[in-house]
């Protein structure tokens, strides 16, 4: 019998849409019946279990004392210092080697358009007729034992004698020195 009530409850009166059935009363979950209702204990409400939970103990931390500055850092920081100055002097030396490198270029552009002027001027003042008109018969080819040549096939040798070089702690003090003027130059 159980089985037929159920069937009875299930049955629609239009083509499977639920909205009009005559047993769907507009919520989701199906009411529970008397005989469920019965059976079934009422949910009692849990209660709550307090674990225990230890104390948070904070960690001790030991703090050790601000030392005293490594000599070797200081030095560290000392060499760094003289590197950047040395290196803000070279790029300095060479912004100074560019521009009168580039004001040399235009000068020799200048002083081989001005060379070809002249040389063109020269030949025009050269005249071979003009030469022997001038000397007259005179002139003649010189022959073998007048000619010299020279020998260029020896490297080069340049001796300089304007600057002495001296070594040791002189020299490197005399270096040092160098290099502050120039420094304090560029400051300038």
């Amino acid at each position: 019998m159980a089985a037929y009530r159920r069937r009875g409850t299930t049955t629609y009166d239009t083509y499977g849409s639920v909205a009009y059935a005559p047993a769907y009363d507009g919520s989701a979950v199906r009411a529970p019946r008397r005989q469920e209702e019965v059976l079934q204990p009422a949910p009692r409400p849990r209660q709550r279990e307090q674990v225990r939970r230890r104390s948070l103990e904070r960690t001790r931390v030991q703090v050790r004392q601000a030392g005293q500055v490594a000599p070797f850092a200081v030095v560290g920081f000392l060499a760094v210092a003289v590197f950047a100055a040395l290196l803000v002097m070279s790029y300095a030396q060479l912004a100074v080697s560019n521009s009168a490198m580039s004001s040399l270029r235009g000068e020799l552009e200048d002083l081989q358009a001005e060379h070809a002027v002249l040389a063109a001027e020269y030949e025009k003042v050269f005249d071979m007729d003009k030469l022997q008109a001038a000397v007259g018969g005179e002139m003649v080819r010189p022959d073998s034992d007048q000619v010299t040549y020279i020998d260029l096939s020896e490297p080069d040798q340049v001796t300089v004698y304007a600057e002495e070089r001296t070594g040791g702690l002189a020299g490197a003090l005399a270096g040092a020195g160098r290099v502050l003027e120039g420094f304090l130059e560029y400051f300038r």
